[in-house]
């Protein structure tokens, strides 16, 4: 039988079949035709949703092995109060999830280190907050700013006591030998001590210690040998608002 004649002979017991058959008979026919709109409306659902509800991220604090002690939502709501946020369609975000052991990377440092990479590269970090020796193996990675470029003459002058530094000759080289597979690094120049900017040639302040930082540690204690040590990313998007988030963590004190 031509297909055209079983075609129009299938219609006319169709027509009056029962509803069961009708359905068989669609989802035969038809079945990945609601498959393909199914998803492609729910796409469009998606990414309109999205369009609508999406904010801007006005600040993105990366939090190196610390321990919440209190609710970051109060600290980013304080935090957005004191730097004129509008939190209706802005985020502030503080990523208190990433672990580094730089002396024996595990499972949690190779995906902290894998997120910070894209994370840098993408320009979405502001700022790190974690402990000297991790603030120190960034720094000699030319990862942050020299605060003197976006601090006011103010601000340098009242954080200068707290500054933690890099010596940027030191930096130059280990650059040099990063790019030199003959290089002897028994011969790698020492990394001085990052609070004597007089030992070093070429000092530049890369970050600020947060021992005074009253309000911080009623909600975060960062493991370590030393105070945390704010500093912000050479790639941040948003390096005005971490001026203000530097006098933010500095200048608000503890709650009574």
């Amino acid at each position: 039988m031509p297909v055209m004649d079983e075609f129009k002979e299938e219609r006319a017991t169709l027509k009056h079949g029962t509803l069961q058959q009708k359905l068989s008979y669609f989802m035969e026919y038809y079945k990945w035709h609601v498959v393909v709109v199914v998803v492609v409306l729910s796409l469009l659902v998606y990414t309109v949703y999205h369009m609508l509800t999406s904010k801007d991220i006005a600040f993105y604090a990366a939090y190196i092995n610390s321990l919440p002690l209190g609710s970051s939502e109060e600290h980013i709501q304080a935090f957005a109060e004191y730097a004129g946020i509008d939190m209706d369609t802005n985020d502030l975000r503080i990523d208190d999830t990433l672990h580094l052991n730089l002396e024996s990377p595990d499972q949690a440092s190779i995906a902290t280190s894998q997120k910070l990479m894209a994370y840098l590269a993408a320009g979405t970090i502001d700022v790190f907050l974690s402990d000297e020796t991790i603030i120190q193996q960034y720094a000699y990675n030319e990862g942050f700013y020299d605060l003197r470029e976006i601090l006011s003459q103010e601000q340098i002058d009242r954080y200068e006591p707290y500054f933690f530094y890099m010596d940027q000759t030191v930096a130059d080289a280990l650059h040099d030998a990063r790019n030199n597979p003959d290089y002897d690094y028994t011969q790698a120049p020492e990394i001085p001590d990052p609070k004597n900017p007089e030992a070093m040639e070429h000092p530049i302040p890369v970050g600020i210690s947060l021992d005074k930082a009253d309000s911080l540690s009623e909600f975060y204690y960062f493991s370590g040998d030393s105070p945390a040590i704010i500093a912000v990313v050479i790639s941040s998007s948003h390096p005005d608002m971490a001026a203000k988030y530097i006098d933010y963590l500095l200048e608000t004190p503890a709650a009574p």
